[in-house]
């Protein structure tokens, strides 16, 4: 793979069951409502010596994996099946307020090798 090279790197195994994603249609990312929580309890508290949290992490699994994490947003697979899609998902993103807390691009660089530079 080049580095000009931003074709897709393969779905990696659920991270929720551990078992491989045989198609798209069942898969997706989802953020997690606790840990966002947690990040905005441990960020208000960061100006009292504690340290700044970090991101919070897209988890990537089978959407029927989804429902014991307790989602706050679910993006299915076919809507990232592309890197115009990943783009086009990524700009209804930021129209978020929780988005800029979130590790997306560890997310996307899961699936696409997109060059730094």
């Amino acid at each position: 793979m080049t580095s000009e090279d931003t074709s897709f790197g393969g779905w990696r195994a659920c991270d929720v069951c551990g078992e491989p994603i045989k198609a798209i249609e069942d898969a997706g990312l989802v953020l997690r409502a606790s840990v966002m929580e947690e990040r905005r309890a441990a960020a208000a508290e960061a100006g009292n010596g504690v340290e700044e949290p970090g991101l919070v992490p897209w988890d990537w699994g089978h959407l029927g994996c989804f429902e014991a994490l307790a989602p706050m947003h679910v993006i299915p697979g076919p809507s990232m099946s592309t890197l115009p899609r990943m783009m086009a998902r990524t700009l209804q993103l930021l129209d978020e307020d929780w988005f800029i807390d979130t590790a997306w691009e560890d997310a996307v660089r899961r699936f696409y090798h997109i060059p730094y530079e």
